[in-house]
Order: C-alpha cells, then sequence, then structure tokens
C-alpha cells in the first residue's frame, strides 16, 4: 500500500506535471528524427536540444516552458509569432501528473527498498507509455524505439518483482500466457486482416502490455476495455456527425488505457465480475 504522506502526493503530481512538458517536446523530436525532416530547425536533439516553438522554432525562455501556466498566461499562443499553440500541450502535462498522482495512491505493491525501485520503474515506463498514446494519436504509428523501450522496462521490471516478492514458477507461467495471449489475439486478426484492422505496432506493444499485466484474465479484461472504449469513440463521432467512412481510430492509447486501469484494479473489477455470474 502507498504511503499516505500529503507532502509525497504533491512532490509526485509534479513532477508527472514536469515530465508532461517534456513528453510533448520528446514526442515532437522524436516525429523529426524518425521522418528526417527537420526545416529550419538547428537541434532537435533529445538531449541537447533546447526548446523551441514548434511553429517559429524560436528559442522559449525559462518562463515560457513552466507547465501549464505558460500555455495559460500565453493564451495559448507563442509570444513570439502568435500562433496558436496546441491545448494538447496543458492537457498532457496535467494528465501526465494526475496519472503519477494515481499510480501512487493506487501502487499494489508493498514499499521496500526493492519496492521502491519497482515504482520508480513504473512511472519511468508511464512516460513511455503516454509518449507512445501521444505518437500514435498524432501520426497514427507505434515507432519501434520506444515499443522496444517500453519491453526492455517490462522485462526489467517482472524479474525484480519476481526476486522481490519470491514468487513461485506459476509467476511467470502467468506473465508467459498473459504475453502470449494478448499479443497473439492480434497477430490472428493481423493476419485475417492483412494489416487492414491492426497494425504490426499493436502486435509488438501486447508483447510488453500482456507480461506486465500477469495473465490471460487481465489480458482479456485490458482488450475488452479497450475494445468497448474505441466502440463508445466510434458512437459519439457518428452522434455529432465527426465520423468518416475513411476514418481510423489509434488503437494503442486505448491499449495502453485499458493496461492502466487492469494494473491498478483488475484483480477487483474481475472478482466484482466472478461475484455477479455467480
Amino acid at each position: 500500500m502507498a504511503h499516505y504522506n500529503t507532502t509525497m502526493y504533491l512532490v509526485v503530481l509534479l513532477l508527472g506535471v514536469i515530465l508532461g512538458s517534456f513528453i510533448n517536446a520528446f514526442v515532437w523530436r522524436l516525429h523529426l528524427k524518425n521522418k528526417k525532416n527537420t526545416g529550419n530547425v538547428v537541434n532537435i536533439s533529445i538531449l541537447t536540444g533546447r526548446s523551441m516553438c514548434p511553429n517559429c522554432k524560436h528559442q522559449l525562455s525559462a518562463f515560457d516552458l513552466v507547465p501549464i501556466f505558460s500555455w495559460l498566461y500565453l493564451r495559448g499562443k507563442c509570444k513570439y509569432c502568435h500562433k496558436t499553440i496546441s491545448v494538447e500541450y496543458p492537457i498532457i502535462e496535467a494528465l501526465t501528473g494526475l496519472l503519477f498522482f494515481l499510480s501512487y495512491k493506487y501502487w499494489p505493491l508493498t514499499f521496500n527498498s526493492w519496492g521502491d525501485l519497482l515504482i520508480i520503474i513504473w512511472f519511468t515506463m508511464l512516460i513511455f507509455f503516454i509518449s507512445l498514446a501521444l505518437y500514435d494519436l498524432k501520426y497514427k504509428i507505434l515507432p519501434n524505439n520506444l515499443v522496444y523501450i517500453v519491453l526492455f522496462l517490462t522485462l526489467v521490471f517482472e524479474v525484480i518483482d519476481y526476486i522481490n516478492y519470491n514468487h513461485t514458477f506459476s509467476f511467470i507461467l502467468s506473465r508467459l500466457l498473459g504475453l502470449v495471449f494478448s499479443s497473439g489475439i492480434f497477430y490472428v486478426i493481423f493476419q485475417l486482416s492483412n494489416g487492414r484492422w491492426i497494425g504490426g505496432g499493436d502486435i509488438k506493444l501486447c508483447l510488453s502490455l500482456g507480461l506486465l499485466l500477469g495473465g490471460p484474465l487481465e489480458a482479456i479484461l485490458m482488450i475488452f476495455i479497450a475494445s468497448v472504449t474505441g466502440c463508445l469513440i466510434y458512437l459519439l463521432l457518428i452522434i455529432f456527425g465527426k465520423y468518416k467512412t475513411d476514418m481510423t481510430i489509434a488503437f494503442g492509447p486505448l491499449l495502453i488505457t485499458g493496461t492502466y486501469i487492469c494494473f491498478f484494479f483488475g484483480p477487483q473489477i474481475i472478482n466484482w465480475y466472478s461475484t455477479i455470474i455467480g
């Protein structure tokens, strides 16, 4: 159970908001590097490049980079070129802060020396999960470099979890079943539809998601949540007249959303459903 420490909650929340600002810049720079289309950008290095306006490429000052506040203060416009800055920026900052806060509040594992390391790894994974979701929403692709980083972090997480809590072989077996089940379903769909219904990136991502969730039931729940959410989005688009026949909805963010819910609340949801059906 998480420590109920108000100061720590605030620290985690602020850390998430700050890292949300990094995610926005990270996704933009990564897309430019992947596309090799830098335009007139001088330095788009993810590690050393200075923050700049995505429109005019003017280098930003420290005051321009205060998460959420700067966007509100500047009324969503660049103070140099006066072009609109997407509301995506404060939304991602606030969302990241919220997800960090909820992760700490509902952390399902015990806090100890190894357990503290696990939540640090989880926060790192969360940064890449949000980056993947945002990248897929904007560019309709899940970049392999991010997917493989998440897979590596998931493996490290599971190895430490296994060692720290003295799990039995059933722990390994359930994780492997979750991995095979979640990724296998999408592989079959990919083959049957010749790649029209699901992307290869979703198959690779589900290797991590199935391994992290720890069992076929959790994998089923994750896919169910993602599918229902996708159907609701399509329904809302139809109701509000925004649906187009050639429209595609990025499924990666839905899978990641389902994974987040299942990681923290999956067992409770499964037990609740089991109770209902007797």
